[in-house]
C-alpha cells in the first residue's frame, strides 16, 4: 500500500512538472503567433490537468498515463516539423518520463517508436544527416542507460519488499505480509496450521541464542519439505508458526500437520535433546476474515499444550 502511495506521488509530481513546461510553451507559441502548435500543447495541457485533479481528488485518472505520454511525443514530432531540428531534443526528458511513468517494456518500445518518429521527421524536412545522426545515436545512449537504471531500481524494489515481508532468521513470511495476504487474497477455502516449539525457551537457557538460532533455521527447513506451492509459511511469534494454505481439501490440513509433527518428533535436530511442536488446525469454511481463525487455532493450541503437547488438535 505505501509503496503504491508514493507510486502516485511521483507520477502526481511528474505531472504537475510536465502541465508547467506545456503551459510556458503554450504562451510562447502564442506570441509567436504558431497558434496551430499552441492549440496541440493546449489539448494535451488540458489532458494532463485532468488527470492531475483526478490524482489529487484520489480517484481513477480518466486518461492513461501512456496516453499522456503518446500525445506528448506527437506533440515533440509537431514542434520539430514545424520549427526545425533543435525541438528534437525535447526527446531526452520525453524518455526520463516515459520510464518513471511506464513499468515493464512500455517504456522500451515508447523509446524506440519515439526515436524513430523524430528521426523519421528530421529526414523529412531536410535536416543535416551529420546532425541526426549524432542525435539518435545520443538518444539510443540514453535509452540504454534509462533501461539499465530501471532495471536495477526494479531489483532495489524487489529485495527492499523481501526484506520488508521475511523473517531474517528463518526465511519465512512475517505478520507484515500476512496482513497483505489477508488483504489480497480470497481466503474463503483455506485452513490454517498453528505450531509451537515445545520448551523452546529451555533451548536457549541451556545451549545459548546460537542453538536456538540454529533450531528455528532448521525447523523451517524440515517444514518446507512437506508444504506445497499454495502454502504460505509464516514465522509470527519468537518460536511459533503458521501455515497458511490457500486451498486446502478436506482432512489433508491435518494430515500435513500430523506429518510435520512426526517428523519433528524423529529428527536429529540437536543430538542431546528431542526437538517437538505442538500443532493445531482450523479451516475458514467460506469465512474471509483470518483473525477469528487464528484465534481459533490460538485456543485449540493452548488447549493441546496443557493437554501433553507435541500432538495435533
Amino acid at each position: 500500500m505505501a509503496a503504491q502511495t508514493a507510486h502516485t506521488r511521483v507520477d502526481f509530481y511528474l505531472g504537475a512538472c510536465l502541465a508547467v513546461v506545456c503551459a510556458g510553451m503554450v504562451v510562447l507559441n502564442v506570441c509567436r503567433a504558431d497558434y496551430i502548435l499552441a492549440g496541440a500543447i493546449a489539448a494535451l495541457l488540458l489532458s494532463v490537468g485532468a488527470d492531475l485533479q483526478a490524482a489529487y481528488r484520489g480517484r481513477t485518472l480518466p486518461i492513461p498515463i501512456p496516453a499522456i505520454l503518446i500525445g506528448l511525443g506527437a506533440v515533440i514530432l509537431f514542434s520539430v516539423w514545424r520549427l526545425g531540428p533543435q525541438l528534437g531534443f525535447y526527446v531526452f526528458p520525453t524518455l526520463i518520463g516515459g520510464y518513471l511513468a511506464m513499468p515493464g517494456r512500455g517504456a522500451l518500445w515508447y523509446s524506440i517508436m519515439l526515436i524513430a518518429g523524430v528521426t523519421a521527421v528530421l529526414v523529412a524536412i531536410g535536416a543535416d544527416t551529420a546532425m541526426v545522426l549524432r542525435l539518435g545515436f545520443a538518444l539510443l545512449i540514453c535509452v540504454v542507460f534509462l533501461s539499465y537504471a530501471a532495471k536495477r531500481i526494479v531489483e532495489a524494489r524487489d529485495s527492499l519488499e523481501d526484506s520488508a515481508f521475511l523473517d531474517p532468521l528463518t526465511g519465512c513470511f512475517n505478520r507484515r505480509h500476512l496482513a497483505r495476504v489477508a488483504q489480497s487474497q480470497d481466503l474463503s477455502k483455506a485452513a490454517l496450521i498453528l505450531f509451537d516449539l515445545d520448551y523452546f525457551k529451555s533451548v536457549n537457557d541451556t545451549y545459548g541464542h546460537p542453538t536456538g538460532d540454529f533450531v528455528l533455521r532448521a525447523v523451517t527447513s524440515l517444514v518446507r519439505q512437506f508444504l506445497g506451492p499454495e502454502d504460505l509459511f509464516f514465522r509470527i511469534g519468537g518460536e511459533e508458526f503458521m501455515v497458511l494454505r490457500l486451498r486446502s481439501e478436506e482432512g489433508s490440513t491435518r494430515a500435513l500437520a500430523e506429518k510435520c509433527r512426526a517428523a519433528l518428533d524423529d529428527s536429529q535436530i540437536l543430538s542431546s535433546r528431542r526437538v517437538t511442536a505442538t500443532f493445531s488446525c482450523a479451516e475458514f469454511d467460506g469465512r474471509t476474515e483470518i483473525e477469528p481463525v487464528l484465534g481459533q487455532a490460538d485456543v485449540a493450541l493452548l488447549q493441546a499444550k496443557r493437554a501433553g503437547r507435541n500432538r495435533v488438535v
